[in-house]
C-alpha cells in the first residue's frame, strides 16, 4: 500500500503531542479523520503504529521505526512553507527585468534603487532587449517584466494573450541645445524652423535617428550635419561641447535639463513621440516581486508627472486609472 504525507504527518504530530486530539487540532482534522490516517498507515506497515493508554498515546516499535521518515517529511513541508512565506514577503527571490538600452540607463536605476532599498535580499538582473525580443523572452519565461520602447498595440500583436501590457509613459525626441544656442529661448519649434540647422547626428542605424529622418523628409527640410557619433551619451556630450544641436530623448537629458546645462525644445512632429511600455505576466502567473516593482515604477512616474497608463488585458486595450 502506498504511503501518503497525510499519514506520516499524523504519526509525527501524535509523537510530538502524545494526544490524538492535540495532533488533530495541529493538523486541522477531526480525531476520527486522524485515526483513519493512522489505521491506513498501520495497514501499510502490517502492524499497529500507536498504542492507546489512559495517559494518552505512544508509538509502537513499528511507529518508532517510521517516525524518522515522518519527521523528515514534516521538516520538508515546513521548510517549503517557510520558503513560500519568504518569497511572498520578498525576503528572497529574483527579479529579471528586460529593458531597452535607454530605459535601462535613464529610467530603471532610480526604480531599482528604491526596490533594492525595500527588498535587499532579492537578486536583480537587467538584460537588454528591443520590444519584440522582450515579449518573446517573456513568453519563454526568460524574464519577469519588460520595459521597452514601443506601443502596447505593437507589443501585443501576435504574442500570447496572458500578459498585462501598459503604456507607462510618453517620451519624445526633442531638440537639445546649450543655453547660449540661438534657439535656447524657444519652448517649441516646427520642423520648418530647423531648415539649415547645424546638428550633431547619431549613427544611421539608430532608431531615434530614423524617426528624425522621417520627420525631416516629411517637412521637406535639410539639416547641416557637423558631427556624427555613436550612442546617446556621445551625442549628448557633443552637444554640451558646443558642436551643435542634437535630437535626443527627453528622458535621456532630464538630468542635464534640470541642472540647466541643456535646454529641451519640443518639436511639433507627432512621429517623434514614443511610448515607454511595461509588460508582465498576469497576476498569479508572475513572481511576487513583479507587482511590487510595477507599483514602484508607477509611483516614481507619478512623482515626475509622467504617468499615462493604457492597460491591455488581452484581447483589448483599455484605460486604467
Amino acid at each position: 500500500m502506498k504511503l501518503t504525507h497525510n499519514q506520516l504527518a499524523a504519526l509525527a504530530w501524535v509523537a510530538r503531542t502524545g494526544s490524538l486530539t492535540a495532533a488533530g487540532n495541529a493538523l486541522g482534522r477531526t480525531q476520527p479523520a486522524l485515526s483513519a490516517q493512522l489505521k491506513m498507515l498501520a495497514d501499510a506497515a502490517g502492524a499497529p503504529v500507536i498504542s492507546r493508554h489512559r495517559h494518552g498515546v505512544t508509538l509502537t516499535s513499528a511507529g518508532n521505526e517510521l517516525l524518522a521518515y515522518a519527521e523528515s517529511c514534516m521538516r520538508a513541508l515546513e521548510g517549503a512553507q517557510q520558503a513560500v512565506t519568504r518569497m511572498r514577503g520578498l525576503e528572497t527571490g529574483k527579479l529579471n527585468v528586460l529593458a531597452s538600452t535607454s530605459v535601462a540607463v535613464y529610467m530603471l536605476p532610480s526604480a531599482l534603487a528604491e526596490f533594492h532599498a525595500r527588498y535587499p535580499a532579492v537578486e536583480i538582473r537587467v538584460t537588454r532587449h528591443n520590444a519584440e525580443e522582450a515579449m518573446r523572452a517573456l513568453e519563454r519565461g526568460l524574464g519577469d517584466v519588460a520595459l521597452v520602447r514601443g506601443s502596447p498595440a505593437a507589443m501585443t500583436d501576435g504574442f500570447a494573450p496572458n500578459f498585462v501590457v501598459q503604456n507607462l509613459l510618453e517620451d519624445e525626441t526633442v531638440l537639445a541645445v546649450t543655453p547660449d544656442h540661438p534657439l535656447a529661448r524657444r519652448k517649441e519649434v516646427s520642423p520648418s524652423d530647423l531648415d539649415g540647422l547645424s546638428i550633431v547626428s547619431r549613427e544611421a542605424t539608430s532608431a531615434t535617428q530614423a524617426l528624425v529622418q522621417r520627420a525631416v523628409t516629411k517637412a521637406g527640410i535639410r539639416l547641416k550635419m557637423v558631427f556624427q557619433t555613436v550612442g546617446v551619451e556621445a551625442l549628448k556630450e557633443a552637444v554640451l561641447q558646443g558642436f551643435g544641436a542634437g535630437f535626443l530623448s527627453r528622458l535621456a537629458i532630464r538630468r542635464e535639463v534640470e541642472a540647466g546645462a541643456l535646454k529641451a525644445i519640443r518639436i511639433r512632429a507627432p512621429e517623434l513621440k514614443q511610448h515607454i511600455t511595461i509588460a508582465y505576466p498576469e497576476p498569479g502567473q508572475c513572481p511576487p516581486a513583479v507587482p511590487i516593482f510595477v507599483d514602484i515604477m508607477r509611483e516614481l512616474n507619478r512623482k515626475n508627472g509622467q504617468t499615462k497608463t493604457l492597460t491591455r488585458h488581452a484581447p483589448r486595450v483599455t484605460t486604467a486609472q
